[in-house]
């Protein structure tokens, strides 16, 4: 009762008093803290994609970051009633992961969107994961092992999806080309998504019965420049890739996802490398990543994996990443219900075309409070 008048109040109080919500209003969220060590140089130590060359007479001294960026607030518009027949429902999410200093961080908007559904159909718009690569690794939750074997992100879409009985689902979206890259390779100041004219298309195929989820899925998307860059004035992304989760028992979980495609910085593959500029071509990359999830009683779960991405290294250019990825191993341990106690710790691996490897050991210790 209290969520509904929450709820009434403030969708009052955001039309101005011009009428009130009719449905029910869910918050939910947790906050985090996590410390994490690294022992040599990570583009990021805290949003680590790949770990920097370790040439003679650089940094590769340890570092250590704490921070409650992760810290996650949400709100869930349950499901309202249009018609017989039709509901709608909605959701807002945000974090801290988005620049500012370490004691003042900016609010990052991670997901803001409706669905309205009709029987099997089902109409989602706004920002929202992409339909590709729906699964990820437990590991490095800043991250998510982009660029080193994980695809996919969350992109401003209208997506349809059409789920009827019997474990069979298809799901189709358009999105905004650029949103996660910004790629201008002319540097004209107009993204070469935008400059294309065209959304981005994904696709997948799901099946999902009670002791296995899979899909097979697939990507495209159109990028222009206004002046010839490697003599190329357009490009194109495309990727496709399967994902499985299989439980083989109540306390163990296998799960992964495999693919290849070109020019996939936007969903964040190719190492971050998207088109060589000097030659105009776009650079493939094949990847993807396992784990195994063991999950001995209601408090513990344990998880192992490994991720792996290598881009065509003959497209690479001179000093470009050649392959890189990891291996983990995850404790997470819950003493009561809304408090969780995480061990991480990655071996991280980075090759280049010249430079010396990258190889780092990677520890983030994390505390959640969940409501």
């Amino acid at each position: 009762m209290k969520k509904a008048i929450a709820a009434a109040i403030l969708g009052f109080l955001l039309s101005g008093g011009e009428w009130a919500f009719a449905g029910e209003l869910s918050i939910y969220g947790f906050v985090r803290f996590d410390a994490v060590f690294d022992d040599s140089k990570m583009q990021s130590h805290q949003f680590g994609f790949w770990v920097k060359p370790e040439e003679p007479g650089a940094e590769t001294d340890g570092n250590l970051t704490m921070y409650p960026r992760l810290t996650r607030l949400g709100a869930r518009f349950k499901p309202v009633k249009l018609d017989e027949g039709s509901s709608i429902s909605g959701l807002v999410e945000i974090d801290f992961q988005n620049g500012g200093s370490e004691s003042r961080q900016i609010l990052r908007l991670r997901q803001a969107y409706f669905n309205l559904q009709r029987g099997d159909w089902h109409f989602l718009a706004g920002q929202c994961w992409d339909v590709i690569s729906p699964i990820f690794p437990i590991a490095n939750n800043d991250g998510l092992m982009w660029h080193a074997g994980n695809l996919g992100d969350r992109h401003p879409q209208a997506r349809l999806t059409y789920k009827p009985e019997g474990g069979f689902s298809l799901a189709m979206a358009a999105g905004q080309t650029g949103a996660v890259d910004r790629k201008d390779l002319d540097r004209n100041g107009i993204l070469d998504g935008w400059d294309a004219a065209l959304p981005f298309l994904q696709a997948r195929l799901g099946f999902e019965q009670p002791k296995f989820k899979g899909g097979a899925w697939a990507h495209w998307g159109a990028e222009e420049t206004a002046e010839p860059v490697g003599g190329k004035t357009s490009f194109t992304s495309t990727a496709v890739g399967l994902d499985a989760s299989i439980s083989l028992t109540d306390q163990f979980m296998v799960q992964g996802e495999a693919w290849t495609g070109r020019n996939l910085t936007d969903i964040r593959g190719g190492i971050g490398q998207g088109v060589n500029t000097r030659t105009g071509e776009e650079i493939a990359s094949t990847g993807g990543w396992a784990q195994i999830v063991i999950m001995p009683n209601a408090q513990w779960k344990l998880y192992a994996g490994a991720t792996m991405e290598k881009p065509d290294e003959d497209a690479v250019p001179s000093g470009g990443r050649t392959r890189n990825g990891a291996f983990y191993a995850v404790g997470r341990y819950r003493p009561w219900k809304p408090l969780q106690v995480a061990v991480e710790y990655l071996y991280w691996k980075t090759t280049y075309k010249g430079p010396n490897d990258g190889i780092a050991n990677r520890l983030d210790i994390h505390f959640t409070y969940n409501f």
